[in-house]
């Protein structure tokens, strides 16, 4: 089976999945983004192994989950935190003295990159002003994971079939300007319909600069776990995702795009 071919079948299995538990919202969204979040600390701490740290993986991945309960649950952000404080007490016995830095960084660095970043969705999902009903909050959600969904696939294609010139050749040899631009073109059209169809609360500025970080600023988080993985030696983070690697591989742009987009509605639109 080609590679193309395992892309396609597991992007057909796993997009209504994360559509579908968008759309139930609560808890089991929430469940959702956690074991995203969850998955993509264990890659990460993977990689740190590799390049010779050694992160706690019960304690990162304890915390990052508190962090996605808690942007769902506020009023448990004190247990996170006694839960970070734990983890610092604690660390000198934890881990080992060669390498303290690096494994105390990499633990707590998993927390933020990739579990508390994707949490923002959560937010994105939660209903807290008249402005946002459950059915525009399920939208924005579907329009974040649509924007990020439809530029990765675009750029991969379109850099395939036309890609000439190197985007950062030193981090990524195969990002190319022209697959960038039409992953970017691709989001500019998931703005268009979705604002045409089920966004119309959208004035056609703020769907533009959603466009512009969807499929634009976002495709930066794909260079920035490029990075990581040259500086480890990894080819993909994991292999969990037929055809697409690990949940890091998939969900780099998210991490970006996610609470960015959170933030502009919040700060610019007012929505939340």
């Amino acid at each position: 089976m080609s590679n193309s071919l395992r892309r396609i079948l597991t992007a057909l299995v796993a997009a209504p999945i994360a559509l579908g538990l968008a759309y139930l919202g609560g808890w089991p969204f929430v469940a959702l983004i956690a074991l995203l979040g969850g998955v993509g600390q264990v890659e990460l701490y993977r990689m740190a192994r590799t390049a010779g740290a050694s992160p706690n993986l019960t304690g990162g991945l304890v915390l990052g989950v508190l962090v996605v309960v808690c942007f769902a649950r506020p009023d448990l952000w004190p247990l996170a935190a006694l839960w970070c404080v734990l983890f610092v007490v604690l660390a000198p016995f934890l881990l080992p003295q060669d390498q303290f830095l690096a494994s105390f960084s990499a633990t707590l660095a998993g927390a933020v990159y990739p579990s508390g970043l994707l949490g923002s969705l959560v937010l994105l999902r939660a209903v807290r002003s008249a402005a946002v009903t459950a059915e525009t909050a399920f939208w924005l959600v579907a329009l974040t994971f649509l924007l990020v969904w439809a530029t990765d696939i675009f750029a991969y294609y379109v850099g395939r079939a036309v890609g000439a010139r190197p985007l950062a050749p030193s981090i990524s040899p195969n990002k190319t300007w022209e697959g960038t631009l039409g992953g970017f073109t691709a989001a500019v059209l998931v703005g268009v319909v979705m604002k045409l169809t089920v966004l119309s609360v959208l004035p056609w500025p703020h769907v533009a600069a959603l466009a512009l970080i969807g499929g634009g600023v976002s495709q930066i988080g794909d260079l920035m776990e490029s990075q990581l993985k040259r500086s480890t030696g990894a080819d993909d983070s994991s292999h969990i995702l037929p055809g697409h690697g690990g949940v890091l591989d998939r969900f780099d742009a998210m991490v970006v795009a996610a609470p960015l987009i959170y933030l502009y509605l919040d700060a610019v639109v007012g929505l939340f």
